[in-house]
This record gives structure tokens, C-alpha cells and sequence, in this order.
């Protein structure tokens, strides 16, 4: 953050709650990038993460008289506010479950691999590699790098821990690597 040292970050955001507009324009500058930075990792997405930092940017001025510096710092409060802002609107990005039984991988393999996809000749190849994965390590890679799913969702969807997901997919990648280099 720039501007505003942490400790006075607090004062800044108690200006901001006595309606104080040039307080909230310095700790949009001092916070912002941070703030914008969290709505970016999360929704993956520009646009999506605009909104989403915008919506947190309101409620933070909406709300910033319920910040209480002895429960925590200002831009631990203002982290907290931003990430509500962008989960609010993940369902709205939110896939069903999906059955990737052996034709779907085959025809996402062909749809990820055809035409406008790059690498046209990369078909055959990715999806014989593919389909050598142990069917809990391929679902999990397809739903992670086609449809976006993060670690915690695929845990949910397939019910395992989360770090398990994360060792099923670190393999598969590991194991797709070899099999594409060969």
C-alpha cells in the first residue's frame, strides 16, 4: 500500500465512515490495487473482478463505520469485505456437477484440441494420455483446466479432502507431462 502507513490506514478508514470523500479517495489509492488484486485471484476474470471490486469499494464506504480497530486491521477488514464482495458472486459463475464419463472426455479432448484451438495435431495425443490417468486424477484436470473449478469446489464435488485433490492434480499434470514429452 502506498501513501497511507498500515497504522494510519485505520484513522483513514474512520474518516471514510464520518463521510469523509477525500479520506475514501486515499484509501482507494492505498488499498485498491490490493483489494482489485484479490477480486482478480479469485474470479479469474477482468471484467467479472471490476464489478466485484467496485461492489466491495461501496460497501466499504457503505459500512466502514463497522470497522473495529481492536478486532483487527484496517486492510484485514477491508480483505474481508472485498472477498464477501467477489463470493457473492460466484454462484452466479458456478458449474453443475459433470459427468465426464469416457465419451464426454473424448469429445472435450476433440472440442479442447480441434480447430482454433492451436495445437490441432495435439488430439491424439492428449486424449490418449488422457484416458491413461486414473479416472479421479482426469476429472479433476478437466474440471480445473477446462471449466475453472478451484481446489476447494473440486473437493466439494467429489467429496476428499482438499489436500487430496491437490495431490491428484499435481500427479496428473506430472503424469500428462511424461506422457506428452514421449
Amino acid at each position: 500500500m502506498r501513501q497511507i502507513p498500515e497504522d494510519d490506514l485505520g484513522q483513514v478508514l474512520n474518516s471514510v465512515a464520518q463521510g469523509d470523500r477525500v479520506a475514501f479517495r486515499r484509501l482507494y489509492a492505498a488499498a485498491g490495487p490490493v483489494l482489485f488484486g484479490i477480486c482478480i485471484r479469485i474470479l479469474r476474470d477482468r471484467d467479472a473482478a471490476e464489478d466485484a471490486f467496485q461492489e466491495a469499494m461501496l460497501r466499504i464506504w457503505q459500512k466502514s463505520y463497522l470497522y473495529d480497530p481492536a478486532r483487527g486491521s484496517a486492510i484485514g477488514w477491508m480483505t474481508v469485505v472485498t472477498r464477501n464482495a467477489v463470493l457473492d458472486r460466484l454462484p452466479e459463475r458456478r458449474i453443475r456437477f459433470v459427468s465426464l464419463a469416457d465419451e464426454n472426455v473424448a469429445a472435450l479432448v476433440e472440442k479442447l484440441s480441434g480447430p482454433g484451438s492451436g495445437e490441432p495435431a495435439l488430439a491424439p495425443d492428449l486424449l490418449k494420455c488422457l484416458g491413461l490417468l486414473e479416472q479421479n486424477y482426469r476429472k479433476c484436470v478437466i474440471l480445473a483446466y477446462h471449466y475453472g473449478l478451484s481446489y476447494e469446489e473440486l473437493a466439494e464435488q467429489s467429496a476428499v479432502p482438499l489436500g487430496t485433490i491437490k495431490t491428484w492434480i499435481h500427479r496428473a499434470v506430472e503424469k500428462l507431462q511424461l506422457c506428452l514429452n514421449q
